[in-house]
């Protein structure tokens, strides 16, 4: 099986290692790689290391792997030599390239050469939820592990001190920096939310804080129905949307209310009105919460709240065990 793949390959990174080990897959007989010229690689960037710098990094990069065998050759367009070359088998593109090894194949079948198949790799993600790219590692934004550098700016979909607070200790607690800032939005979902509302709730939220930063996270809590206790539990949901618009959900410890708040819930009251009649405390819910009242403040609301917001986080922790595949074809 012989491979082919192409690239500017400026500054190696996580990206890149992921694109080269799929090409390396079941020990090819060949790989050849595409290096883009100088000239090709300054028409989509404005800075790029030298021709001569980035095939002797590529080559030490390779043999530190034990990657081979490859052979690295000049490509000065989008397609090199992979529309001309008869025995050549498979072709390794980064997720966002595949259009592009569609139309190679479509090029080649004109020639009267078989097609490709195509090995289409996800990209991989930084922190932020972009993809690690050399011009952003340049730039100083992320490293080559898509570590962020600089401070991420996060949206919270609340004037709540209390979700405030806890999204900014979660954000330390992963060694982001973060500028973390409450935002007044509207949730489009009833004050009290039953079910799905809540989990609803929380998504437009995040949608509605994000404005032109990194992250916007919205929180919500809801009662949810349990048909085998015949009873509903408290769930408070966080949702996470980044740049690239993907969200990213989890929720937090549930608990059941006592009968007195159910009933006055019933009636037309929030959770937060009829607690704060049940203990007498004023917004109750910007303070210990319902459940620090209940657990004789074992478990505070900034708890709860964190770890809500840090479950939905999960995806983001472990971002390389939860990116779907792209087909092969």
């Amino acid at each position: 099986m012989r491979v082919v793949l192409g690239g500017t390959f400026d500054i190696l990174h996580k990206g890149h290692e992921a694109l080269l080990r799929a090409a390396f897959e079941g020990r090819p007989e060949q790989v050849l790689i595409g290096l883009t010229t100088d000239r090709f690689a300054r028409e989509s960037r404005t800075r790029v290391n030298p021709y001569a710098v980035r095939e002797r990094n590529l080559k030490r990069f390779l043999a530190a792997r034990k990657w081979r065998p490859a052979r690295i050759e000049p490509i000065d367009d989008a397609y090199g030599p992979a529309d001309d070359l008869p025995d050549l088998d498979v072709i390794v593109v980064s997720a966002e390239r595949y259009p592009v090894a569609v139309a190679l194949n479509e090029a080649r079948a004109a020639k009267g050469l078989r097609p490709l198949e195509i090995r289409a790799v996800p990209m991989v993600l930084a922190q932020d939820g972009l993809p690690i790219a050399s011009r952003r590692i340049r730039a100083g934004v992320i490293d080559r592990d898509g570590r962020r550098l600089t401070a991420v700016r996060v949206g919270v979909g609340t004037d709540n001190p209390v979700k405030v607070r806890a999204v900014r200790r979660v954000m330390t607690t992963l060694s982001l920096q973060a500028r973390v800032r409450g935002v007044r939005v509207r949730t489009e979902v009833p004050e009290q939310p039953f079910g799905d509302e809540a989990l609803q709730g929380a998504m437009n939220r995040a949608k509605a804080a994000i404005g032109t930063g990194d992250f916007g996270i919205g929180i919500e809590a809801g009662l949810v129905w349990s048909p085998l206790i015949s009873d509903y539990f408290d769930v408070q949901y966080a949702a996470i949307v980044d740049r690239a618009g993907q969200i990213t959900v989890g929720h937090g410890p549930g608990f059941t209310y006592p009968p007195r708040v159910l009933d006055s819930v019933k009636a037309g009251r929030s959770v937060g009105e009829a607690m704060a009649r049940l203990t007498g405390i004023r917004d109750i819910g910007s303070k210990e919460g319902a459940i620090g009242y209940l657990t004789e403040r074992r478990l505070d609301r900034d708890a709860l709240t964190e770890s809500a917001v840090l479950m939905a986080m999960v995806p983001r922790i472990r971002r390389e065990l939860y990116t779907r595949g792209a087909p092969h074809r």
